[in-house]
Formats: structure tokens, sequence, C-alpha cells
């Protein structure tokens, strides 16, 4: 088995693992999210991987949970599509709410479905 520690901070508790289980399990969960989508027809039965979800769940917007998940930094991200890191933070904090081409490049960048990050944007 590998090596975790648990730590609490803040009243909640974490795990930590090593970096290289933690770069395993996100390949994994990439490859058989691929796979599923490739297999159902990705936008009518998508579910985001149980990372993205929790995430989500502790408070992320769906588009700083997915570009964490596939390993983006922001400004890498942001350039991308053709915006600012400070534009992508705004949009990741609430303060901006993206128009329907930028929602379009943005999942095309994270290769999910638009309704991935639309879940508080409402039909944007």
């Amino acid at each position: 088995m590998h090596d975790v520690e648990f730590i609490e901070h803040e009243g909640r508790r974490f795990v930590l693992i090593p970096e290289r289980t933690w770069k395993d399990i996100k390949e994994s969960i990439q490859r058989l999210l691929a796979e599923a989508g490739n297999a159902s027809g990705m936008a009518s039965s998508f579910a985001p991987p149980l990372l993205v979800q929790a995430a989500i769940s502790a408070g992320s917007s769906e588009l700083r949970a997915w570009r964490r998940f596939r390993g983006f930094p922001s400004a890498e991200l942001a350039k991308r599509v053709g915006v600012t890191r400070a534009y992508i933070s705004m949009i990741e904090t609430g303060r901006r709410r993206p128009a329907a081409h930028l929602l379009q490049r943005l999942a095309h960048e994270l290769d999910i479905p638009v309704c991935a990050l639309t879940t508080s944007h409402g039909d944007t």
C-alpha cells in the first residue's frame, strides 16, 4: 500500500499521499473518463469524476475544479482561450459571468461538454 498521512485543518480532515500516487490516480480517472465518454456519447450521459464533484461540493467553481483536475495553470488556460489570467480568476470566483462563446472555448480546452461548466451559470 502507499504511504498515507491524515491531517486536520480548520475542522476538516485531509489525506496526504505521495505525488506519484496522486498522478497515478489522476491518470486512471482521466483514462476512465475518456473511455466512458467514448463509449456513451459524452454529452448525453456526462458525469464528472468524483474528484471534480468533491471540489465543487467543497465550494470550488466548476471551471476551477475542472482546470485543476486537468492540470492547467490559470495563465495557460487563459492564453489558450484568449483572455487574461485575471479574467479566468474572476470567472472562477463568480465576479464575472462568461459569454457562451467563451464557455465553448473553455470546454473545448478542458475536453469536457459545456454543460460541465454551466451548473452555476444557467443557460449561458
